[in-house]
């Protein structure tokens, strides 16, 4: 069993999405009436109801158990000031025993044996007061942003006891910084919205063809003139802390370097006519490497998180290996006689995965191209985060049979890529009807599967890629994913859906709304967006 308290739990939940909570007559419920079940996003895995209620009121407090008050302070803290934004109530926050609390009181306590099995587990009762336990701080967090969507439908809640967990370990959401400048209110919006959403991963592509957006003192040629100071990057990691979310930030090598090469033209590779990939970097020239080390090596410390995505997607796609015999001649310098051109990539991925692991960090990279060539094996302590399927590629099944994590990007099949794109084009637009009907967290793009929870599936991400900035405002970007998210927000934690059940989900998205403090004006009511199809979006 997940958690040794599941048997306080009976498999009461429906997950038919119905307003907030109902009553066995489908009235709307009062607090006189006990038979209710709680609707929030994601759904909760286990609920069973009680004749008590609760009710937040002028005197309610957030009391932290004395033994846990130091781990749960900074919990606490941020579930208050968000009821704080949400209802324009304040809650002090005091350290106690279970005999302080008082009708009203939300409390806060660890206790280890609520997570037997997952770090992220809570147990929530509800009664004349909340209480949430978890056996970590992560799952108090997760219990608050339950407590907290459930405030936002209603201050009266109905009595009983949620026992809730995630499927997957990590639920992600990347934003393609490097081709369009988001700003800073929109990303710290989005870092509170995912938590809302009790995602816990936020992937920075700050670099790409169309924008390099790091202050860089080493480099600073290469920077864009929007860009991200060291001073944002920092404020915006210590708001992704409080939140329980993990900045994982991407600079892309080799290939999607312009923004750089383009102050670099000498290390543009060139084929034997002299013409330059203006984004693919010359791996045959040592003074690549000084460069891309130097990069590495600065911006590596600024992030504290375990991971970083060194990308190397896509490197030579349209031209292939074979106009660029330099490639060739450098793996056979380096790797013996019998190496080819893609030794020299791959050469690379080990190279930069041995620069990352000497910063204490687990190196991510995209799944295409990361396949044997002649005489290189490649590293396999990396995380392939998987997007496409081609003839050459690793499997999902093969790439857990080397005991490598995986994630599912499922981008080539269409379901989590939101691409801004070229009017018109009707591919790659993530929708939230389509993720709640079809998308499952064990099938990857292109039919590949692994078993449903498989150890080493760590989740699945929803990606927003900028290939054309210009054609969506980041206002409209925040309107359009935000079906989608809650709709990922489902299946990473591991609610199964039904296609019925859709409108009453598109209901629940408007109960829910948005996380506290989220800043964002929304030209399209959450809805219309839901409700329109792919080209109408496009039109």
């Amino acid at each position: 069993m997940i958690l040794s308290l599941l048997h306080t739990c009976k498999t009461l939940f429906s997950l038919a999405f119905l307003p907030f909570y109902t009553t066995s007559t489908g009235s709307v419920a009062s607090k006189e009436i006990t038979i209710d079940v709680p609707h929030v996003i994601p759904p909760l895995k286990q609920w069973t109801s009680s004749p008590a209620y609760f009710v937040l009121n002028a005197t309610s407090r957030v009391l932290l158990d004395q033994n846990s008050a130091a781990q749960l302070q900074a919990t606490a803290e941020a579930f208050a000031e968000d009821v704080q934004q949400l209802l324009d109530q304040e809650l002090a926050v005091c350290v106690g025993t279970s005999q302080d609390s008082r009708a009203g009181d939300i409390v806060l306590t660890l206790d280890a044996s609520v997570a037997t099995s997952n770090k992220e587990a809570y147990v929530m009762e509800v009664n004349e007061r909340v209480v949430i336990r978890a056996g970590s701080e992560h799952g108090v967090f997760y219990g608050t942003r339950t407590l907290l969507q459930l405030l936002k439908q209603n201050t009266s809640l109905p009595g009983g006891i949620a026992c809730d967990w995630p499927d997957y370990p990590e639920r992600s959401l990347m934003v393609d910084m490097g081709r369009k400048y988001f700003s800073l209110p929109w990303l710290e919006s989005h870092i509170r919205e995912l938590a809302y959403l009790k995602y816990n991963y936020f992937h920075f592509h700050v670099s790409d063809n169309k924008g390099f957006r790091l202050q860089s003192e080493q480099h600073p040629e290469i920077v864009s003139p929007q860009h991200y100071t060291k001073a944002d990057i920092q404020a915006l990691i210590t708001l992704a802390q409080r939140y329980h979310v993990t900045i994982v930030p991407e600079i892309d090598m080799p290939g999607h370097m312009d923004t750089i090469l383009a102050a670099h033209p000498e290390l543009q590779l060139n084929n034997a006519q002299g013409e330059r990939c203006s984004g693919d970097i010359d791996l045959a020239q040592e003074a690549s490497y000084r460069l891309m080390q130097d990069i590495l090596e600065e911006f590596l410390p600024l992030f504290p998180g375990p991971y970083w995505h060194i990308g190397a997607d896509e490197y030579l796609m349209y031209t292939g290996y074979e106009p660029y015999p330099q490639l060739a001649a450098f793996a056979r310098q380096h790797y013996g006689a019998q190496a080819s051109a893609r030794d020299t990539y791959l050469g690379f991925v080990n190279w930069a995965n041995a620069i990352v692991r000497a910063h204490g960090k687990v190196t991510r990279v995209w799944n295409d191209g990361l396949h044997s060539a002649d005489a290189i094996p490649l590293d396999n302590n990396m995380i392939y985060e998987h997007w496409t399927a081609s003839s050459d590629s690793l499997t999902p099944q093969e790439i857990v049979n080397q005991g490598m994590p995986i994630m599912n990007g499922n981008g080539s099949g269409d379901l989590l890529y939101y691409v801004l794109t070229s009017k018109g084009r009707r591919t790659w637009k993530a929708t939230a009807q389509e993720i709640y009907e079809q998308f499952d967290p064990h099938v990857f793009s292109g039919g590949g599967e692994l078993e449903p929870r498989h150890p080493f599936n760590l989740g699945s991400k929803l990606h927003v890629w900028c290939d054309y900035p210009e054609v969506e405002s980041e206002q409209e970007v925040a309107s359009g994913i935000m079906g989608p998210l809650r709709a990922l927000a489902l299946k990473n934690w591991g609610a199964s859906t039904d296609k019925d059940d859709y409108a009453s989900f598109v209901a629940l998205i408007e109960q829910v709304g948005h996380a506290p403090g989220y800043a964002l004006a929304q030209p399209v009511d959450a809805t219309t967006v839901l409700d329109m199809s792919i080209d109408e979006q496009l039109q």
